[in-house]
């Protein structure tokens, strides 16, 4: 899960003009693009783009023991969480007037259960 300006913009108007005060970061297990950003190597066409935007979470998810895909998965959801409640200007604004929650979660595969990441 990534976020540009064309689904930020998306996102944005959500909140502003359709009263959404909740918005979900849903990663998923096994990602296949964080996963082609933890083994690295070529990559080709905009996957490259995929790539260099994950990677800084794959960086912090080095440092934690445990599997490395799978908490490149949760890096990733909080580094997304992080970059929309930072966005400015309005973002930011709704977060901070406590009229926007945005929260990361993460679905399981195998047996579809949704978990937060905290």
């Amino acid at each position: 899960n990534l976020v540009d300006d064309i689904g930020l913009g998306s996102i944005e108007y959500a909140v502003e003009h359709l009263g959404v005060n909740l918005v979900v970061v849903l990663g998923h297990e096994r990602c296949g693009a964080v996963d082609a950003a933890v083994k690295g190597g070529d990559a080709h066409g905009h996957i490259v783009s995929l790539i260099k935007e994950i990677n800084p979470a794959v960086e912090l998810a080095k440092k934690e023991r445990g599997d490395l895909l799978e908490n490149s998965v949760q890096a990733n959801i909080k580094a997304v969480v992080q970059k929309l409640k930072s966005s400015q200007p309005l973002l930011k604004k709704f977060v901070s007037e406590k009229k926007l929650e945005i929260i990361g979660a993460r679905y399981d595969l195998d047996d579809g259960n949704v978990s937060l990441i905290k």
